[in-house]
């Protein structure tokens, strides 16, 4: 649906267009153009006017997400490392969107955006809240020359990226909730998906999906079922959505490169900086034995080092969900 996302963005500088000049500009009929603004109102957090003589107008602006608009905001050494970037109105995931493509032979570096998720996920088969126009679904397909078995610490990697994105944007008090939640005064803005593909002894493909609340409907976040935040909230401003998907690629495509390099080891003190459970109380959920401990940081391999009963162990992500139980406690 290209044409739908055109119209979109004619109509989010919030001024009236009339059918007839938006009929020229996407070469379809005035019904056709009536029925797209249809489909968008069943669509879009804000609604779309239309008014007798004047034409069609957004009720407030909204940014669109623009593959040119990114682009010209990353430099040129960032675009070169992509090969493909696709905007969608809608799809079920943009993490599955990217997993089709592998299983069509479609390699390269290849970033989707969607503008909705329709069944969004995350981790441990949690549904991922996405309403059209609101906040940022994107996924990366990136190509690594290690193995699945040297990837660990990658997910953390990613969550680093973020958290460095939100804070050039302005966002304060921005803390990392082992493995890969981005957290700000305790409530969830931001949190990342990652699914690997390839042979255990031969390079592998990530699939990076990452979600960010940016402009989160009240309706839609009355859905969460976790206190979570947005960026209009910490800001107390709407936030143009490319401006925040550039900067999230520009912090983020650095550290993949330099993770194929060299592993987690270089980036443990930039976790150590950010991490929300460091000597907290935790209370553990998934794990046969251990039910809570004392945050301990993270080792090499990105696991988390948990103290109990006097001894650290590490724990892997894909065994168990965390929840804070309280304050610090040093050693």
């Amino acid at each position: 649906m290209p044409d739908l996302l055109t119209l979109l963005d004619y109509l989010s500088d919030s001024q009236f267009h009339s059918g007839e000049d938006l009929a020229l500009k996407l070469g379809i009929s005035r019904t056709a153009v009536w029925k797209k603004v249809r489909k968008l109102n069943t669509l879009l957090p804000v609604p779309i006017l239309s008014i007798q003589s004047k034409g069609y107008k957004m009720a407030e602006p909204i940014s669109v997400l623009d593959k040119k608009a990114i682009l010209t905001l990353l430099p040129p050494l960032i675009q070169k490392q992509v090969s493909q970037i696709d905007v969608l109105v809608e799809c079920p995931s943009t993490n599955q969107y990217l997993l089709d493509c592998l299983e069509q032979d479609q390699s390269g570096n290849r970033i989707v955006f969607a503008e909705m998720q329709t069944h969004g996920r995350g981790r441990r088969g949690r549904e991922w809240v996405s309403p059209f126009a609101s906040n940022l679904y994107m996924s990366l397909l990136w190509q690594l020359d290690i193995s699945i078995a040297e990837v660990a610490g990658l997910s953390l990697v990613v969550a680093i990226s973020v958290a460095k994105a939100m804070q050039n944007l302005g966002v304060n008090d921005v803390m990392l909730k082992w493995p890969n939640d981005i957290y700000v005064h305790n409530q969830k803005l931001a949190g990342v998906l990652l699914e690997l593909r390839g042979e255990s002894n031969s390079p592998c493909q990530a699939v990076i999906g990452i979600g960010v609340n940016v402009n989160m409907p009240m309706k839609e976040g009355g859905k969460i079922d976790q206190q979570w935040v947005d960026m209009q909230q910490l800001l107390k401003k709407q936030l143009n959505r490319n401006e925040v998907a550039a900067m999230i690629l520009n912090e983020l495509i650095p550290r993949l490169q330099q993770f194929n390099f060299s592993g987690f080891t270089d980036f443990m003190a930039q976790w150590a900086q950010l991490d929300l459970l460091l000597n907290r109380v935790i209370n553990i959920d998934g794990h046969m034995y251990l039910k809570h401990g004392i945050a301990r940081g993270v080792d090499k391999n990105g696991a988390l080092l948990v103290e109990s009963d006097g001894k650290v162990q590490p724990l892997y992500s894909g065994e168990v969900s965390i929840r804070l139980n309280g304050p610090s406690k040093g050693y």
